[in-house]
């Protein structure tokens, strides 16, 4: 993954708090192994400004949790 932009584990506690669910620090950190970041990252690059750039990323990682049905 290249450093233009990377998610943390608090990109997906936020995300998965705007789905109306709560997880732990630890379940948080599995979820982000579970993700294609790769893919959260070329969807983030689309935009050229950040908050535009963390809108893409999040609605990506909320795709991938519900298609995975990972929570």
């Amino acid at each position: 993954m290249s450093n233009a932009f990377e998610i943390t584990p608090d990109d997906i506690l936020n995300v998965v708090h705007r789905m109306g669910k709560k997880i732990t620090g630890e379940k948080c950190n599995d979820l982000l192994e579970s993700l294609d970041q790769f893919k959260i990252e070329n969807e983030a690059l689309r935009a050229n400004d950040l908050e535009t750039q963390t809108d893409y990323a999040y609605q990506e990682i909320e795709r991938q949790i519900k298609e995975g049905n990972l929570l």
